[in-house]
């Protein structure tokens, strides 16, 4: 396929009813062996889209800045010159409402460096947080598991990992213990977040922990909800077996093959992408990947179906469906947000997605082998 323009994606009869802005993951110059500014002068220097998803819900395209996180720390003003290149065509296209995929939201301090209407563009934290809550639900189910019995640890406290905390208290109620944990640096904010929260739910057993630290209570959690975006901070090794972790860290917040390797030979894990939600039915999916992408690297080409969709893509579509669910810019994320997103997602079917993670999924005998193991009261 060629590379989608506005004219031609009206051409082809597709309307964007909504975008998602998302970037390039790590290395790619130097797995193409090119320079970042080789890469984007291929690009014209410009964003372009890789996808467009016909979904049940509205057309919602996907449009990549050619660079990495790691360029728009480094030069934040040519980040945000891509970024609000990026929005650009996405109205061209159609699109409605616009989201921040990743660290893109972070780099553009949560929205507020983009000039966009009120209302158009979103973080989309809501929906990834209420997708999160979903995927914990369905897991801890899977598992025989209840969250009122789990010693939870909320690994990173920035806009995700704060909003989570906060609304799976509301939605699921207080777990067997709360640990909120991130860096020593964040322990005061942290220990402020705790203190909020123990006054809006009276008994509430909580405490700060430091991944790094030597102290090791993080590894007394039986159920780990990854927001971070620090790289294998979570040490697999170190996991209490019967352990579930849900992530929604960008990258995974632990080693994703070392933690296969534990749950082939131990199968004492259960490993969960946090961020996705599964769709009604099945829908086209149109990728336009270039040919530098496609061959170096194998992005996809062509048409195929999809059944799942990330939850900051869905969440711009949702907005369009539902004019009266917030747009979230800034870094907090009110929990009446994310519990209207639960409850319209839940008046579309939309579900959970199969338990996945790092493109890999346990067989349906590995879940009923684990839930036996260390569901309900059984765990030791």
């Amino acid at each position: 396929m060629q590379t989608l323009t506005a004219p031609a994606a009206g051409a082809e009869g597709l309307e964007a009813t909504s975008a998602t802005l998302t970037y390039f993951g790590v290395n790619v110059a130097r797995r193409v062996g090119l320079t970042p500014a080789d890469v984007r002068s291929r690009f014209d220097d410009s964003p372009f889209v890789n996808a467009f998803m016909s979904t049940p819900f509205g057309g919602a395209a996907i449009i990549t800045l050619p660079l990495t996180y790691i360029e728009m720390v480094r030069d934040p003003a040519g980040a945000v010159r891509y970024a609000q290149a990026g929005l650009d065509l996405a109205q061209q296209l159609g699109a409605r409402h616009v989201s921040l995929a990743g660290l893109l939201a972070s780099a553009m301090d949560y929205g507020n460096r983009l000039d966009a209407p009120p209302g158009v563009l979103t973080t989309g934290h809501a929906t990834t947080v209420a997708s999160v809550l979903k995927t914990t639900a369905a897991v801890l189910a899977t598992a025989g598991r209840s969250w009122a019995d789990e010693t939870v640890t909320v690994l990173g406290m920035g806009s995700i990992g704060q909003a989570t905390a906060e609304a799976a208290l509301a939605v699921l109620g207080k777990p067997g213990r709360l640990l909120l944990g991130d860096l020593a640096a964040k322990e005061p904010s942290v220990r402020e977040l705790g203190a909020r929260l123990e006054a809006l739910h009276p008994g509430l057993d909580w405490s700060f922990v430091n991944p790094t630290g030597a102290e090791g209570e993080l590894y007394e959690s039986t159920l780990v909800i990854g927001c971070t975006s620090t790289p294998n901070v979570l040490q697999v090794d170190r996991l209490r077996p019967g352990c579930v972790v849900v992530d929604d860290s960008v990258p995974h917040c632990f080693d994703v093959d070392r933690a296969y390797a534990r749950s082939a030979e131990a199968g004492d894990l259960i490993l969960a992408n946090g961020g996705l939600l599964h769709l009604p039915q099945r829908f086209p999916v149109r990728s336009y990947a270039p040919p530098l992408l496609h061959e170096g690297l194998g992005w996809p080409a062509g048409l195929d179906q999809g059944e799942t969709l990330t939850s900051c893509f869905l969440s711009p579509l949702l907005m369009a469906l539902e004019p009266a669910l917030p747009a979230t810019v800034g870094l907090g994320v009110p929990t009446s947000a994310v519990l209207a997103n639960i409850e319209v997602l839940d008046r579309l079917g939309i579900t959970a997605p199969p338990i996945r993670c790092g493109g890999r999924s346990p067989s349906a005998g590995y879940l009923a082998a684990f839930a036996d193991r260390f569901g309900g009261r059984s765990r030791s």
